[in-house]
């Protein structure tokens, strides 16, 4: 004759003492398996089931010390209103509950789901704002009311500003990822920032990227023969065809935007120097502008600024913001450049 098991007539074993740290229990995150479990668990009690630690760990293929563990989870770091019947063996919920017990944030991670709603801000107008928004509510939904920390006082503390952005048609968005995931090619009415001329193109998606707040597509364009980069916003129209997206084989997107300084590309990186008065130096030094970018110092204080880069168009912009602090040394063509567009400016200045 098989003996009863001695859990089934003394009840689940002692817990083991938790290691402390200054006299406060250390507890470690769970894990999913753990997870998984204890909402299974909490499940059946909350139907009025009694259950018992052999049952959980038949269902789960866990050994019974596990099982005895997830209900001390359950009850220590859920707070679950269970006890165990020594009569039968078996646990049952001594009040209702919520299927799912709330979640314990630290402080540093409230801190980072306050900041991660702020991030939203990149995400307006596209299919992802609906399901983030809806994820980060559940997530605030599961907080205790007693936080740590007050979301009222962050948001009066801390900020997230991410710049002008556009905002593209959420419909034309949704189109372009089906574009890619389906490998489909699109047909598209595009509205040129350069010329401001509107074209229509065929072209094949290869990557979706956000740069500085903006979405872009890039593309195989069929009319430039070329990889080029759409933003979304000037998309018009969409309409995906019933031909196969061909990629190009060697299409790598942290090769394809490397040597770029911003979103323009080149045909190829130039070396290019700049130097920059005292006072700009200490602002140069304290970014890194680009994966290139070398730093050497001047006697006098100031900096020279050592890039490798394509796309001058867009640097020669950002080295104008400078004005008379910033001097393009190499290429001398970029400097010819620059030089051209402040005697343009001056101009404008002269005629009051």
């Amino acid at each position: 004759m098989r003996l009863p098991s001695l859990h089934a007539v003394q009840g689940p074993p002692p817990r083991p003492v938790a290691p402390t740290r200054r006299g406060r229990r250390v507890r470690a995150a769970p894990g999913r398996d753990v997870l998984r479990r204890a909402v299974w668990a909490l499940a059946q009690l909350r139907a009025g089931r009694s259950l018992t630690a052999p049952a959980l760990a038949s269902h789960f293929e866990v050994s019974l010390r596990t099982a005895y563990r997830d209900f001390d989870f359950l009850r220590d770091d859920w707070n679950v209103p269970i006890e165990f019947d020594y009569s039968r063996g078996t646990y049952r919920l001594t009040a209702p509950t919520a299927l799912v017990a709330p979640i314990t944030l630290s402080r540093g991670e409230i801190v980072a789901l306050f900041f991660a709603e702020k991030v939203l801000a990149q995400y307006r107008g596209t299919p992802f704002e609906a399901d983030l928004e809806t994820a980060l509510r559940k997530v605030r939904e599961l907080l205790p009311e007693e936080v740590s920390v007050s979301p009222g006082v962050l948001d009066a503390c801390l900020s997230l500003d991410p710049g002008p952005t556009y905002r593209p048609d959420p419909r034309i968005f949704a189109d372009v990822l089906d574009a890619l995931s389906r490998r489909r090619v699109a047909l598209v009415r595009y509205r040129s920032l350069s010329g401001g001329r509107t074209t229509d193109r065929r072209i094949h998606p290869c990557h979706v990227f956000n740069h500085r707040g903006d979405w872009y597509v890039a593309a195989w364009d069929e009319t430039r023969r070329q990889v080029r980069d759409f933003a979304l916003h000037r998309i018009l129209r969409i309409s995906l065809t019933h031909d196969a997206c061909e990629v190009p084989v060697d299409f790598d997107f942290r090769r394809y935007g490397g040597d770029a300084f911003g979103i323009e590309k080149g045909a190829r990186p130039v070396d290019v120097v700049i130097r920059f008065a005292p006072r700009q130096a200490r602002w140069i030094r304290e970014r890194q502008w680009h994966p290139s970018a070398r730093v050497r110092n001047e006697a006098d204080g100031g900096c020279r600024l050592h890039l490798r880069v394509s796309g001058l168009d867009e640097l020669k912009r950002w080295v104008m913001q400078f004005g008379a602090e910033a001097e393009v040394l190499k290429p001398a063509s970029l400097r010819r450049e620059v030089a051209r567009e402040l005697r343009e400016a001056s101009k404008a200045y002269e005629r009051d």
